[in-house]
């Protein structure tokens, strides 16, 4: 731990101590890269484009802390407990994104407190916590690793252990405090050609870290501007970040999650007029974040992780309590989108904040499975994709309305980007080992979605995939990378 020019505390948890051991290093990295074009053996996944499709090069998700749609939404007004109208802000910029946007009218959070509002958003799951975040395949940062996307946080709040396993860099305020904060990074799954660009970001968020604390001193304890300036300095770090990856590596897929606090602590300390005023003080920072994503082709999503109650005009909020949690603006969160193939206007019908993380995966394109889910994508794009899992080699046929739209030999998986929704499609896979287990199957395909075309002697069994050759040598070979690299990193730890 070092302490900044202020006595700001701020750590960089990452691979310090590698150059001790540079020979052992040397020798890990072989048996990764090893590993990683094993893995790429066992399973290859193609894409097949239909129509005009423009896959965005990665999505910002910006979630601001406790705010309710309720407050910014036009078409709602805001309550007190005691039933009193409450002050709504207006923030200028904000809203001429909402114009220029996809904008659900109605979310609602299962959860109000923030680890839940912030399990959900990542899993799907309306019922998630840190826990299940944690686990394996849960999350869209999962889905987004396996099609070799990188993710990045920013979080003043929200940075359970879970979320933070799931990023590969990430800076966080352990103390979630305006006045003094504990900004820490730290990196996970450093491989690969991702190392370099992870270790980068790191040290970008490090020093962006040591400036804060300079910032926030400027301003009196409890201060507007310190608010302002808290939420404002995580907006900026993203902006840089962002400007980072365009200029060197402009073909790398990322998500970037970034977590704005102030707006949730003005609504506990500063009442109904000081968390209004934190929500203006954020204004201009996201039309400028909105403006980056637009201009380097990445999503723009922005949303809550609860909303704020007040009991009258005139007190401290919450949300989280019983008399809070039952009010609609704990629970109406906003979700709007803004990217090149995803529909500007609003969006009508009652949706769950558990709705948003398919929605997400619906945006870049990313047909996979969030293992416990238990929402569904809202439809946000004119067309939908269809990932389609093979048990082995074989000959893949999609008709629809009687014409072949695609026909070839395929060996795993593939990915159909661009299909009409809506719309009855005929499966037809011809394995070339037995051509006596030909399959067909019709579907209909209202959301992105996956299928998994299993033959008769296939059913009988939980997993043939074992049958395939590319999955015995690279399944044993996989094992072999394991135990020599665990005997190594055991020489490392006794010297």
């Amino acid at each position: 731990m070092t302490a900044g020019k202020n006595g700001m505390k701020h750590k960089y948890l990452g691979n310090g101590r590698y150059n001790t051991y540079k020979h052992a290093v040397f020798q890990l990295s072989i048996l990764c890269f090893l590993f990683f074009v094993l893995i790429s053996v066992c399973s290859a996944n193609e894409v097949a484009e239909f129509d005009q499709v423009n896959t965005p090069q990665g999505a910002v998700i910006l979630i601001v802390d406790g705010l309710s749609s309720c407050y910014i939404y036009p078409e709602y007004t805001p309550y007190a407990i005691d039933g009193s109208v409450l002050d709504k802000a207006e923030p200028e910029q904000i809203l001429q994104i909402f114009d220029q946007s996809c904008r659900v009218l109605d979310i609602t959070a299962p959860q109000t407190f923030t680890e839940g509002g912030h399990s959900v958003l990542a899993t799907g799951y309306s019922k998630a916590d840190g826990e299940l975040v944690a686990s394996s395949g849960t999350t869209v940062y999962d889905v987004a690793h396996d099609n070799g996307y990188l993710t990045f946080a920013i979080m003043e709040k929200g940075d359970s252990s879970g979320m933070r396993s799931k990023q590969n860099v990430i800076v966080h305020d352990a103390e979630n405090s305006i006045t003094e904060p504990e900004m820490i990074i730290e990196t996970n799954m450093l491989s690969g050609d991702g190392k370099s660009i992870s270790l980068e970001i790191a040290d970008l968020m490090q020093e962006n870290s040591i400036e804060l604390q300079d910032q926030l001193d400027q301003y009196p304890d409890g201060s507007q501007e310190k608010y302002d300036a808290y939420d404002i300095w995580a907006i900026d770090t993203a902006i840089e970040l962002m400007d980072h990856m365009e200029r060197e590596y402009p073909e790398q897929h990322y998500i970037l999650t970034i977590n704005v606090g102030a707006v949730d602590c003005a609504g506990h300390y500063k009442k109904n007029s000081g968390y209004i005023a934190t929500i203006k003080g954020i204004d201009n920072a996201t039309m400028d974040l909105y403006e980056t994503c637009i201009e380097n082709d990445m999503a723009f999503i922005f949303t809550g992780d609860h909303g704020m109650s007040f009991a009258t005009a005139d007190s401290r909020g919450g949300h989280q309590a019983d008399k809070y949690s039952i009010m609609t603006e704990s629970q109406k969160v906003p979700l709007v989108i803004a990217a090149k193939d995803v529909n500007t206007g609003t969006i009508e019908g009652q949706f769950g904040q558990e709705d948003i993380a398919p929605t997400i995966l619906e945006v870049l394109n990313l047909p996979g499975k969030l293992r416990a889910a238990d929402g569904t994508a809202i439809p946000v794009k004119d067309y939908v994709s269809l990932k389609v899992q093979v048990p082995g080699e074989g000959q893949l046929t999609l008709i629809q309305n009687e014409d072949i739209i695609f026909e070839s030999k395929i060996n795993d998986a593939i990915s159909f980007v661009g299909l009409e929704p809506d719309m009855d499609y005929k499966l037809k896979y011809n394995p070339i080992s037995d051509a006596e287990k030909d399959i067909e199957k019709v579907i209909n395909i209202g959301s992105s979605t996956i299928i998994e075309l299993v033959t008769s002697s296939n059913q009988s069994t939980s997993d043939k995939s074992y049958h395939n050759p590319r999955y015995i040598i690279g399944g044993t070979l996989i094992v072999c990378v394991n135990l020599a690299g665990l005997a190594l990193i055991r020489k490392v730890l006794k010297e």
